[in-house]
């Protein structure tokens, strides 16, 4: 008997007994679906499907029989937001995957499928109608779709690996890509927090107070720093002094500045930073290097990016006894362990191709930890067609506006130091760059130069060429080239000099006397992995040839990986110099290592060695820092140096952090001399607490960079602002780049160490708040740190709802269905971001932390070629008060022009 006559006789039964028509149509339709079936309902699991690791669906409904395992070829397609969708009255499925001319169909009427015009065969046991949806087993599964398929039946887990990146693969690459360059995806907003520069705002302090004794009186000393910080007449002033080992007054700078990201620093005159006082000039692509002293500043190009051909300097400000260690990528490339004027600096900072992650990771001397974080894009450096960047610096190189006496010798103090470059975007691909300057080399006469070169990308690298010449007849050219195949960054620059021409930006290989004939720079950045341990490594190469014919090279490697408990930084460096009558040859290298024992000690070490000429290790360290409790913390900690005048010193400093200051005793031991030493150190800060309207005293640090007086409260009225009677909201974590403070039962926190770079960003976290429907406003937020400006936040929680749905599919004869894996949008009424969703196994959707409001239930648009649309348009409603909703049901029918 056929199948059409068995579900005619089985209607005819049914009729006798009285059931309706459109229950005969179902009987129909599940008869038809019936027969052969390799599977039944008792084979039924509920799996989870990762993509490449990552899950895409808690569960998905999937069948495993002794025929196979069974995959719902719709349902799947809504998961991996492919346009597939199935007919089961037409027994068939059909769509496209990737793009329209890639045709998928599956006919089980005739037992074969066509894929991108080629036909497959399939038998009884590989495909299955059942339930509204078109099974296929895994192996047929993988030769429709460009993926392979694991199904795991014990952990009930669907791992799927794409041969061909998906659609939604796709969509989460171009939101990285987004988020890497500085955006963020949609889902993520970024909110700006304006911080308008100000008449006057009360300044904030930081004081740093120290002095030492010996045994013998040799080394006795006093010293001191104060830097103060805020806005005065629109703009920032920064103001620093600061003493010798003697307590005399030895160094100060006065510095205005404006700043923002967005090039509006001067208004109509636009710019990115721009600033007057102690200031430093620019660097040229070729010739002048950056050089401070009195005068002013002025650029509109972007605060983070650069070109391959213009050095990254890197300027802040560093405390009395502090060290601060950068790093780049996770790799550590150098330290600094005492001031100049007050500051650090780290000059011409090798950078990777694309993104890089600059990490400054600051040291107390007695233990105090810090980090500033900085993103910046390096790569061609092309400007948008029509698009103009300036560069101007116009400074007395060396002399503070603060004239102190202070002398360095290595250039002629007080001499006009002017630096000018423009670049001018003449293609979307192409950008030219022109430079002036004025400059007084160490050990040479003053001299102008001018510099003229292009920006471009050729075949996915960067590109950059430049020539310059000098009044004093000297001539150079460069050619700089980026890219990274392979996944390895690669930096490379070769510079040809003639006549005497000075190019500071490449001080390798410069000696006073005699000049450069060419210089090559090459660096490789990348990954290995060993023993699945992946280690970033950095390699430098560089070469600089002389006019008297002697010759320097350099090369080194450099890595820092998280090893079990241990963050191991290690590098070895070789250094080889020539001429007529020497030759040396030398070998270096260093370890340092950091671990944490029981959460309350760390300890670090390391050691420096030379391989060549002679293997001996030249110095080695230890420390241990214990934390008593929250306040008190101590450290002990070894130095032994090898050598003719090899020495070993003991040293030990306890450090107690009150609210409001810092206190450390310190003590060393020359074991080489016998001679000991005893220190003290104060440390504090003062700063303007804007909810209590007058000065605090703080911690030190407040006078540096950017601080946040975050204020979170339940906004019962919904206007934003922080009425008396509105309550607090404790316990809000806010994350920023110098790390998590959380509100108190005020629902206030102060957020210090923002530090000083074009944009920070502060995450905002709610989930450790009593009320699990409190609703903060934003997760991510982005404010402009400046030195000594606090920046207040009212942070409104509202009320907010759960909301239940259920899913179902109408199927022509009018009977309903759970539909799983279906993707639907919340729309709010009066405009904002959606909140998506998707049914689960049982056709059941829950959205939480939903904003009380009017929503539209829509069809995600992904999923608009699977042929399915709402029946009827349906709004839901969260009440002002929030709580559980439960919204009713979200039916979808086939729309009939899909249906073949």
């Amino acid at each position: 008997m056929s199948r059409r006559a068995r579900a005619a006789c089985l209607a005819a039964v049914l009729s006798v007994a009285g059931v309706p028509a459109h229950g005969q149509t179902l009987v129909e339709t599940l008869v038809a679906s019936a027969d052969p079936q390799p599977f039944s309902s008792d084979d039924l699991l509920w799996m989870e499907v990762q993509v490449d690791g990552q899950q895409a669906a808690d569960t998905m409904d999937v069948y495993a029989s002794r025929s196979g395992v069974f995959v719902p070829i719709a349902q799947f397609a809504r998961v991996l937001d492919l346009a597939i969708a199935a007919y089961p009255a037409q027994r068939r499925a059909e769509g496209w995957v990737l793009s329209p001319e890639r045709k998928v169909v599956i006919d089980m009427a005739t037992g074969t499928a066509t894929v991108n015009g080629k036909t497959i065969a399939f038998g009884p046991d590989q495909a299955a109608l059942y339930e509204d949806d078109l099974y296929v087993r895994v192996d047929l599964l993988e030769q429709l779709l460009p993926l392979r398929v694991k199904a795991n039946v014990s952990a009930q887990l669907l791992s799927v690996s794409p041969t061909e990146p998906l659609p939604f693969q796709q969509r989460r690459a171009r939101e990285q890509r987004r988020s890497e360059l500085g955006g963020q995806p949609a889902a993520s907003a970024v909110k700006r927090i304006e911080t308008p520069y100000r008449l006057f705002t009360p300044p904030a302090f930081d004081v740093n107070i120290g002095g030492q004794i010996s045994r013998d009186g040799a080394d006795q000393s006093e010293s001191f720093d104060v830097r103060a910080a805020g806005d005065l007449l629109y703009g920032t002033v920064q103001a620093f002094v600061g003493s010798n080992e003697k307590g005399e007054i030895s160094d100060a700078r006065l510095t205005w500045e404006r700043k923002d990201p967005d090039g509006r620093a001067l208004g109509a005159l636009g710019g990115t930073r721009a600033g007057l006082g102690d200031v430093f000039t620019p660097s040229m692509a070729i010739g002048a290097s950056s050089a401070g002293g009195r005068g002013l500043f002025y650029t509109s190009a972007p605060l983070d990016n650069l070109d391959i051909s213009t050095p990254l300097d890197i300027r802040g400000e560093l405390a009395l006894g502090e060290e601060v260690e950068l790093y780049v990528n996770e790799v550590l490339q150098a330290s600094r362990a005492s001031a100049v004027q007050g500051r650090y600096e780290f000059l011409d900072v090798p950078l990777t191709v694309g993104l890089n992650t600059i990490r400054l990771v600051f040291y107390g001397s007695q233990g105090q930890i810090r980090e500033e974080v900085r993103r910046i894009n390096f790569g061609a450096g092309q400007l948008e067609r029509g698009q103009v960047a300036v560069r101007l610096g116009i400074v007395e190189q060396d002399l503070a506006v603060i004239d102190l006496g202070r002398r360095l010798e290595t250039r002629e103090v007080g001499a006009p130091r002017i630096v000018a470059m423009v670049d001018y975007g003449l293609t979307t691909g192409l950008t030219v760059s022109a430079g002036l300057a004025r400059y007084s080399p160490v050990g040479g006469e003053a001299r102008s130069a001018g510099s003229l070169g292009l920006r471009g990308s050729l075949g996915g690298w960067a590109v950059q060429g430049d020539l310059a010449g000098d009044d004093e007849g000297g001539r150079a050219a460069s050619a700089s080239v980026a890219g990274r195949p392979f996944g390895v960054s690669l930096v490379g620059q070769h510079s040809e000099y003639r006549d005497g021409f000075v190019d500071e930006t490449r001080p390798f290989g410069v000696r006073e006397d005699v000049a450069l004939v060419r210089a090559t720079d090459l660096r490789a950045d990348g990954q290995v992995t060993i023993r699945k341990l992946a280690l970033p490594l950095s390699v430098t190469l560089q070469r600089a040839e002389r006019t008297d014919g002697s010759s320097l090279l350099a090369s080194e490697v450099r890595t820092s990986a998280p090893i079990g408990r241990y963050f191991v930084s290690t590098n070895l460096a070789y250094e080889q110099e020539r001429s007529s009558t020497i030759s040396l040859e030398r070998l270096t290298g260093g370890v340092d290592l950091a671990t944490l024992v029981a959460a309350k000690i760390q300890l670090r070490g390391g050691f420096s060695y030379e391989i060549h000429p002679s293997p001996t290790v030249e110095a080695a360290y230890a420390s241990a820092d214990y934390q008593l409790s929250e306040a008190v913390a101590l450290r002990l900690s070894v130095i032994h140096a090898l050598g003719p005048q090899g020495t070993t010193t003991l040293q030990g400093s306890g450090l107690y952090r009150a609210s409001r200051f810092d206190l450390a005793l310190n003590a060393g031991y020359d074991t080489s001399t016998q001679e000991w030493r005893l220190g003290v150190q104060l440390g504090f800060g003062f700063g303007y607490d804007p909810f209590a309207g007058r000065y605090r005293m703080t911690r030190p640090g407040v006078s540096s960079g950017g601080a946040v007086a975050f204020n979170a409260f339940v906004d019962a009225n919904g206007d934003g602002v922080r009425q008396p009677d509105e309550a607090p909201a404790p316990k809000v974590v806010v994350d920023t780049p110098s790390g998590a403070v959380v509100t108190g039962a005020d629902g206030r926190a102060v957020a210090l160490g923002l530090g000083d770079a074009p944009r920070a960003q502060i995450r905002v976290t709610t989930e450790g708040v009593d009320d699990p429907y409190l609703l903060g406003s934003a997760s991510a937020l982005e404010v402009v740190p400046r030195p000594g400006r606090m920046v207040q936040i009212d942070y409104p929680l509202q009320i907010s709802g759960e909301l239940e749905l259920s899913v179902k599919l109408r199927r022509p004869d009018g009977v309903e269905r759970s539909l799983s894996a279906l993707a639907v949008d919340l729309v709010p009424e009066g405009g904002g971001a959606s909140v998506a969703g998707r049914s689960d196994h049982g056709g059941i959707l829950y959205f939480e932390g939903v904003r009380p409001g009017a929503y539209d239930v829509r069809l995600a648009p992904e999923q608009a070629s699977l042929g399915l649309v709402l029946a009827a348009p349906l709004r839901v409603v969260i009440p002002a008060g929030g709580g559980f909703v439960r919204g009713g049901a979200i039916v979808v029918v086939v729309a009939k022009e899909t249906v073949s």
